[in-house]
Parts: C-alpha cells; structure tokens; sequence
C-alpha cells in the first residue's frame, strides 16, 4: 500500500475545507485559492449565472446556496499575486439616491505584520451575500464616507435619519 504524499494530504485537507465552507447557511466566503487567475469583480443575481461563476471559482464543491428571490452575491477576484495572506475588505453599502442600487467598495489587504511573508502564488476572493438590488456597482480602492453637504435645507424631520446612517457608516480608514 502506498503512502500518501503530503500534496495528496494538502489537496484533502482544502476539498474538506472548501465543503465545510459551503455547507449550510452563510454570508461571506474568503480565501486565497480560486481557479479564476485574472483580476474580476461580479455581481450574480440569477442561479444559473451563480453555478457558473462557481463552477470557474471552484469545479470540485457544488455551489452554496442563495434564495435569488430576496439575494444576490457579490464577488471580487484579485487574480494571482504574489504573497500570501492577502484579504479583500469588502463594503456594501445602499445609494443614497437609487433605492435600487448597491455600491460595493472593496480594498486590497496585505498583512505588513509579517516582515517575512511567503512568496507563493495565491488568487484572493471575496463573495458577499447582498440585498437583491437592480444595479451593483464596484470601486476599488474608494474612501467610503459622505462628504458633508453645507448648503443642504435643514430638515429637523429626517435629521436624525442622517445623523444615525453617519454614526454607523463603515469605512475603511477608521473614522
């Protein structure tokens, strides 16, 4: 009987993963080892055009599942790079003038912790579970905040509505 090689039990090791990843309920899927190679944001909202995105995502575990009625799935694809360790932050957030549109942020993180980091080929993903919406739009790299409008009417009425979506925006630099 042959033993096993440790690229055999690497090669287990991932498709164990990658299935208790996908099974059963989730929001956010991560990681460093996609099939598609080249840089690709999407934004998926049929189920057909998920199994495709998931089947050049990954061919070996079956697509996790989505309710296409209420949801969709955003995904961004760095391609391949040249460290390990590198994450995507990804922010959605609803258009302020389109009830109908998500913007979708999404930022690069390389850990800067680790002075000596392993230079292997990796391909970064991120795939966000949203709000089903009719228009998603993706920018790489953005500020996410809302630049304060001085010559904006005073509404005492909805001023607590934006008081509150500015206390809690998300935002990549920390404030």
């Amino acid at each position: 009987m042959k033993k096993p090689t440790f690229a055999a039990i690497a090669a287990l090791l991932l498709s164990v993963a990658a299935s208790a990843q996908t099974a059963g309920a989730w929001d956010k899927l991560e990681g460093q080892n996609s099939r598609i190679a080249q840089p690709r944001t999407v934004a998926v909202s049929d189920k057909t055009a998920w199994e495709q995105v998931w089947k050049e995502h990954s061919a070996q575990a079956p697509a996790p599942s989505v309710d296409f009625s209420k949801e969709s799935v955003v995904a961004v694809f760095l391609g391949e790079t040249r460290a390990a360790g590198v994450k995507i932050e990804i922010v959605v957030q609803n258009d302020m003038i389109d009830a109908n549109r998500l913007n979708v942020f999404y930022k690069e993180i390389r850990s800067a912790a680790k002075p000596f980091a392993a230079q292997v080929i990796c391909r970064p993903f991120a795939m966000v579970k949203v709000r089903k919406a009719g228009t998603v739009s993706f920018e790489a790299d953005g500020r996410v905040s809302i630049p304060e409008n001085r010559t904006a009417p005073k509404n005492p009425r909805d001023d607590s509505k934006v008081r509150a979506l500015l206390e809690t925006l998300p935002s990549f630099d920390g404030r």
